[in-house]
């Protein structure tokens, strides 16, 4: 039996990203596939905390724990609703786009599949996108799942 599809989810907990979880899901019927669904707290908002006089450190421990609540909340709906499948969860500080290539690569990532909010125009100038900045930097291939497909 060959090795499973290993796949990563960068989850920022949007309907489009839960859309991507949901597209991972169709893909374990023909092949064996081990998912991995992460979290990037981004490390701009700690910083922009630190502004307004708060304490970065209790912020970024919230956050943290906030996140690995939901992952936990979206593991177990998913496992209820997807008998025989994995996911694996994590949540790490960082810049999204950065973090989810380095754990594509630390974890010998076949595909990544992200979900992308269809920004465009100046919000897409301003906000960026970082789905677009994980294709363009991934070590492997990326699969990103449009808002008109959610």
């Amino acid at each position: 039996m060959p090795n499973p599809l290993k796949i990563l989810l960068p989850l920022d907990f949007s309907r489009h990203s839960i859309a991507a979880l949901r597209c991972a899901a169709s893909l374990h019927g023909p092949f064996a596939v081990t998912l991995l669904a992460l979290h990037v707290v981004a490390s701009g908002e700690v910083d922009e905390l630190s502004l307004f006089g708060g304490e970065p450190g209790e912020f970024l421990a919230r956050r943290m724990a906030e996140a690995e609540a939901e992952l936990a909340k979206i593991r177990e709906n998913f496992l209820r609703d997807h008998p025989g499948h994995s996911l694996a969860t994590e949540v790490c500080v960082g810049i999204p786009f950065r973090e989810i290539c380095h754990v594509a690569e630390r974890e010998h990532v076949q595909l990544v599949i992200i979900g992308t909010h269809g920004r465009t125009g100046l919000s897409h100038l301003l906000i960026g996108s970082t789905a677009e900045r994980v294709v363009q930097h991934a070590s492997c291939p990326v699969l990103s799942i449009k808002p008109q497909f959610v």
